[in-house]
């Protein structure tokens, strides 16, 4: 093909580049389509100025003695036709331009990102001040203990009057909870806590409720769940029966009624019947009891644990990374390097802290899972059991009432004392 075919051919493979920069593969406009068009609009205005400004400067063209000399100029210039090589791409020439427009974008975007930040923090503070106000603690922790104690007797009497009803009465305090925690984490930066395995295991139990109620490998699976690894929970982060701390009282609904709930789905056939057995006959053989109590719940954790950390360990990276205020289970557990938790999860060196905290969380898991078998089959011991729970709880509450809140509250009468 000749250098004059190539020329005439050019137009057409500008044209077929332009079109699939322009369209994508259903036929729809793309956005660089929009941003082209803007820098092809701005480029005119550049040249339109441009020129007003050189034809302001050179002489009129309407003379016969210019035309004269740009006749002569022009007939002794060699006439070239124009080659594909010295031709510009029109593409790569819009690409470039889309992308300094993008650019631009980019930078403004991240300055409007960051006067946002700073009102948030600003607000943030704002509201921290105002819920430090001593008239507005005080008549919120009245309102919390109130509101604790009754739920306690509310529960205790759903428990002994109607055990089937228990997973309503769990429901309608789960949402507005969860909505209220979710409300003040945001605030604090600490809404990535409710990505844990308890937030998961409350989804579980719920689906299990009003979705899947007849499915006895669920249950089971659920039954380990709720009181293994969540249940024990309570001992692990030192859950407390506070009343008048709402969040607190939320962290124990958390951990402390879904086994509620499933010990009354458990053994309520046996409250009506008001048959209260020691201990019942495994059915099937270990085999099968390893599976449905150990191998299910735990393959629930694994696709719990996969989710959790494709969340913030690649979908939500950058964010945490930009973001060091933004706080997780491992942060808050190594953010003191004096702790005994970040000495235990650097044990294998900071480098591998993530890795350690997955391995100590799964054996925790596993181990929990162990007697789940005989709670199963037993009423009482499944009764004691969680008892001994709740006593953990109410003790921690003790000390919390009587060596730190009782401390604070004689200090403040001391400070009012001596002012008076």
């Amino acid at each position: 093909m000749s250098a004059e075919e190539k020329s005439t051919h050019a137009p057409d493979n500008d044209r077929s580049d332009m079109d699939s920069f322009f369209f994508d593969s259903n036929g729809k406009v793309t956005l660089e389509f929009f941003d082209a068009m803007e820098a092809i609009y701005m480029e005119n205005i550049l040249y339109e100025q441009q020129q007003s400004l050189s034809s302001a400067d050179s002489p009129s063209v309407d003379s016969p003695s210019v035309h004269s000399e740009l006749e002569e100029s022009e007939s002794d210039k060699p006439v070239s036709k124009p080659t594909p090589s010295k031709q510009p791409s029109i593409v790569h020439h819009l690409k470039g331009r889309v992308d300094a427009n993008q650019k631009k974008l980019r930078q403004l975007a991240h300055q409007q990102r960051a006067k946002l930040e700073n009102q948030v923090r600003a607000r943030r503070k704002r509201l921290a001040q105002l819920l430090k106000d001593p008239k507005v603690v005080m008549n919120m922790d009245k309102i919390s203990f109130v509101l604790g104690v009754l739920t306690i007797m509310l529960i205790e009497g759903v428990l002994l009057c109607a055990p089937h009803r228990m997973g309503l009465l769990y429901t309608t305090l789960l949402v507005p909870l969860m909505v209220a925690r979710y409300v003040i984490y945001k605030a604090d930066c600490m809404h990535y806590f409710m990505y844990d395995f308890c937030y998961f295991s409350q989804v579980l139990l719920l689906m299990h409720m009003y979705r899947y109620p007849d499915n006895v490998a669920l249950a089971k699976s659920l039954f380990s769940i709720c009181n293994g690894p969540i249940a024990g929970a309570v001992v692990m982060w030192r859950n407390s029966l506070v009343f008048h701390s709402m969040d607190k009282m939320t962290s124990m609904f958390i951990h402390m009624l879904p086994p509620i709930v499933m010990f009354c789905r458990r053994w309520g056939d046996h409250f009506s019947a008001k048959e209260f057995p020691f201990y019942e006959e495994m059915n099937g053989n270990f085999f099968k009891n390893i599976i449905e109590f150990w191998w299910n719940p735990f393959l629930h954790y694994a696709i719990w644990q996969t989710i959790y950390l494709i969340k913030t360990e690649w979908w939500s990276k950058q964010k945490l990374t930009y973001n060091p205020e933004l706080m997780t289970s491992l942060r808050w557990l190594t953010h003191k390097k004096s702790s005994s938790s970040y000495k235990l999860l650097s044990y294998f060196g900071e480098q591998n802290q993530l890795v350690t905290f997955v391995l100590i969380q799964a054996i925790y898991t596993v181990l929990t899972f162990l007697i789940m078998p005989i709670l199963w089959h037993s009423m009482w011991l499944h009764g004691i059991y969680l008892l001994i729970i709740f006593v953990i709880a109410l003790a921690n509450g003790a000390m919390y009432y009587f060596h730190v809140f009782a401390v604070r509250y004689i200090e403040e009468v001391g400070k009012q004392v001596s002012a008076e």
